[in-house]
């Protein structure tokens, strides 16, 4: 079935925000005992224990009841649809359906996401009455509480919250305020409830200066952004294993929110920067305990490269025990020997449960490799980084 404009629109959207790897929009797959043709949701994101079923409909042509045309295709057909692939997800083994990588996964296994947003996306003519646009919610009895968004005010708020994390944040921040202001709700706008969850995740009251504040705001997500690094991932980096072999690690990077994403761009930076000091230095690193991630930079010598290996996962076993994570990410960067304009960058994964070890207690105790971890409180990272 050909993709209508706000479908493909917001593909291009959620392939941005939540990466190619963790979105889905090609999502038709057959029955295997009855070989019938099932539709599956029109956009998926699953990341780790986030999955969010997107619904998407345009208003087509000017004329036409616009209430009628929102009742029935938004509240009937598009929540009935919602209500069938969770029903799917329930009822088959396998499902396996094409990310934006071009990579197919078994969407089945979402099935255990602590976390399932139901969204609606629709698009419609200036004509749309406003108080239909003002409704955030439909309360189903099956399925609970489904969002609703206009296309306009959706490109919004992914203009503004720029990683999976954070859209995740403001949808459980937007579902926990309109159920304790469910009245007030229906005559806000969309802006509000953003420049509310800018201000404070209390969501026990109401304050017209927020929204004020929101359109002084400018966004400066450069600082945030690791799009170069993805890059990497998606066109340089070599598997051994299988296609998505890299998708452990880049999940860990796309569950950081603004401030963890900026530490961590610095620190990968600083690696690449290092590369050149003439001395050796002491890897870079953070701990997000949010995710129970640990992050390990090091920089390397060219003269020392045939040694990598062995470096990298020394550093990435004793910061993972030092910090006492359960997952930890590290990567490792020198100057290519043969073209100097080249960086090697090589990376690795360990996800297993920390235990005591006699060994690395010693090593460490005698000869830490590490500067101090240190920690650092964000009253409000939005504030101090829009």
């Amino acid at each position: 079935m050909q993709k209508t404009k706000s479908e493909n629109n917001i593909s291009i959207i959620n392939s941005n925000v939540f990466f190619k790897e963790f979105t889905f929009s090609k999502n038709d797959f057959k029955d295997l005992d009855t070989n019938q043709k099932l539709e599956f949701a029109d956009n998926v994101v699953w990341l780790d224990d986030i999955l969010f079923i997107i619904q998407i409909k345009d208003k087509e042509g000017e004329n036409g009841n616009e209430k009628k045309w929102f009742e029935n295709k938004i509240l009937k057909k598009a929540v009935l649809q919602i209500k069938s692939t969770l029903n799917y997800l329930e009822s088959y083994n396998e499902i396996s359906i094409q990310n934006e990588k071009g990579h197919f996964l078994n969407i089945v296994n979402a099935q255990n996401c602590k976390t399932k947003r139901k969204i609606i996306i629709y698009d419609s003519h200036k004509s749309f009455p406003e108080d239909l646009r003002q409704k955030k919610f439909y309360q189903s009895s099956k399925i609970g509480l489904v969002h609703l968004f206009h296309a306009e005010d959706y490109y919004w708020i992914c203009k503004f919250l720029i990683t999976p994390a954070e859209i995740d944040e403001y949808l459980e921040f937007r579902e926990q305020y309109f159920l304790e202001n469910t009245e007030l709700s229906i005559q806000l706008p969309e802006q509000y409830f953003l420049a509310h969850f800018f201000e404070t995740l209390e969501t026990n009251h109401y304050e017209p200066r927020y929204i004020l504040k929101l359109k002084e705001q400018t966004i400066n997500s450069e600082e945030f952004s690791i799009k170069f690094l993805i890059d990497v991932f998606s066109n340089k980096i070599t598997m051994t294993k299988h296609q998505t072999e890299y998708y452990e690690i880049i999940k860990e990077i796309a569950k950081l929110n603004r401030t963890e994403l900026y530490e961590f761009r610095i620190r990968f930076l600083k690696m690449i920067e290092k590369c050149d000091d003439k001395n050796i230095i002491t890897p870079f690193r953070i701990h997000v305990p949010r995710t129970d991630c640990a992050f390990v930079f090091i920089p390397f010598k060219t003269y020392l490269s045939k040694y990598w290996e062995n470096a990298l996962n020394n550093f990435l076993l004793a910061h993972k025990y030092d910090q006492k994570a359960t997952k930890c990410v590290g990567v490792i960067a020198y100057r290519d020997n043969k073209d100097s304009s080249f960086y090697q960058v090589f990376w690795s994964y360990i996800n297993e449960k920390w235990s005591y070890d006699e060994n690395i207690e010693t090593l460490l105790s005698d000869n830490n490799p590490f500067r101090e971890v240190k920690t650092k409180v964000i009253e409000n990272r939005y504030q101090n980084s829009l």
